[in-house]
């Protein structure tokens, strides 16, 4: 077995496993999260042309806030949301090769495409971030520099996949629309309400999530701009 084989094989078990714990035994998602992380790590390392180790040091980043987060939320909550500011830090400094090629123009910035789906989503942010306030006083300050730097990782990857005419941006707006659902997800299941589903659905998408921005370093150099300019 060569080993891109392999590595597909190992992030289906690994998913797998993921999903089964995640309906079964809560309790061996540390595992299992772990297990997933190094298959998508094993699988960047086999598919990319060159390896770019901050890729996997985000990735080291995301497993311990992972952990952590099955461990004890509320415990480690100023912990998961320093070390997820940084997670998003790195990945908008490692999307920047990206937002280069396609090159910043102010009149694509404020396109009403993007404007209107960046309003949609801080406000879906917002209204979540208020829900859960009253658990988290003394730690609202961490919540919002997370949300600062979630938000322009959001608002980059939808940039670029709405200035780019390759099938390679799409995978950047389907881990950013996954990043996105799970985070909401996970905040409400952790401190609002408790729901089994919550905790299935929110694994599931993170993994989806993790794999198709992996997917999309490993193809970034096929990045091509899009000439079409919205209205």
């Amino acid at each position: 077995m060569d080993r891109t084989k392999l590595a597909y094989w190992f992030l289906y078990l690994s998913g797998g496993l993921l999903l089964l714990t995640s309906i079964f035994q809560e309790n061996w998602l540390v595992y299992t999260k772990t297990l997933v992380v190094c298959a998508v790590s094993f699988f960047y390392l086999v598919k990319a042309e060159k390896a770019r180790y901050l890729v996997l040091f985000a990735l080291l980043l995301v497993l311990i806030a992972e952990v952590l987060s099955v461990i004890d939320f509320k415990k480690y909550f100023r912990i998961i949301n320093v070390l997820m500011s940084f997670y998003y830090c790195l990945n908008i400094f490692l999307l920047w090769k990206s937002l280069k090629k396609i090159k910043t123009q102010f009149k694509k910035i404020f396109t009403i495409q993007l404007l209107i789906t960046m309003g949609l989503i801080i406000y879906v942010i917002y209204s979540v971030a208020d829900m859960i306030s009253v658990s988290i006083i003394e730690d609202q300050v961490y919540l919002n520099i997370f949300i600062v730097f979630f938000i322009l990782f959001i608002g980059l990857c939808y940039y670029i996949y709405l200035n780019s005419r390759t099938v390679v941006s799409y995978s950047l707006m389907i881990a950013a629309s996954c990043f996105l659902i799970v985070n909401i997800i996970t905040v409400l299941n952790k401190l609002y309400v408790h729901l089994d589903v919550f905790v299935v659905f929110s694994n599931v998408l993170q993994v989806f999530g993790h794999f198709f921005l992996i997917k999309f370093f490993i193809e970034q150099n096929h990045l091509k701009p899009n000439n079409v300019e919205f209205f």
